[in-house]
């Protein structure tokens, strides 16, 4: 209490105009012929106007002193996540999402665990986990890139195979992550946690189309 106090009270300052104001009306009363018993009150008086005023200059300089620091307003675009609902197989996936949706035939580690998951906008989820591995694979729609994977790889190949157009994304060439396939109706994609050569993802690919 006595730090705040002290704090406030060097804040506080009494300017010029209020130090002549007060004096020039010293001195008027002084010069005016009062009664005795009034000039007794008026120096009292005017003394406690001095304080006051200087009590006001005070209570101004509180809400400065004390106000919480306003916090940041947030800038730039917000990201809403969709809305997404867990289902517990393939099957009810599909039934969830109204189109044809199946596990994956074949990957490149012995599957220990699946994950399933319908999105509001109408896309698939598969997540694949085993051996310390994983792939997710998603399912949607028209013909627009659904994997969600905006990195910039070092590496793209585009091609068809089979009446597939297929886009694979990586770091080094011939050893890709992500693939990218679309049959003109609906779109897959299938990120992976170890890279495959362009072969093994077209064997990969055919057998889970």
């Amino acid at each position: 209490m006595g730090r705040s106090y002290d704090e406030l009270m060097s804040r506080i300052q009494v300017t010029e105009l209020m130090r002549a104001r007060v004096l020039r009306r010293l001195e008027q009363e002084e010069l005016a012929p009062t009664r005795p018993s009034r000039r007794a009150w008026l120096r009292p008086a005017l003394a406690a106007a001095a304080c006051l005023a200087v009590l006001a200059a005070g209570i101004s300089v509180l809400p400065r002193m004390y106000a919480p620091t306003p916090l940041p307003t947030p800038s730039g675009p917000l990201t809403v996540a969709p809305g997404f609902q867990d289902v517990s197989s393939a099957a009810e996936l599909a039934d969830t999402v109204g189109f044809p949706v199946s596990d994956l035939k074949k990957l490149p580690f012995l599957v220990e665990r699946s994950t399933y998951t319908a999105y509001s906008g109408a896309m698939a989820q598969i997540r694949c986990e085993g051996g310390g591995q994983w792939a997710l694979f998603r399912k949607s729609t028209g013909t627009e890139d659904n994997s969600g994977d905006y990195t910039a790889y070092a590496s793209e190949l585009s091609y068809d195979l089979d009446g597939l157009s297929i886009t694979l994304k990586g770091e080094d060439q011939d050893a890709y992550l992500l693939a990218i396939w679309n049959d003109g109706t609906y779109t897959c994609s299938l990120r992976l946690s170890s890279p495959l050569s362009q072969a093994q993802w077209d064997d990969l690919i055919t057998a889970n189309s």
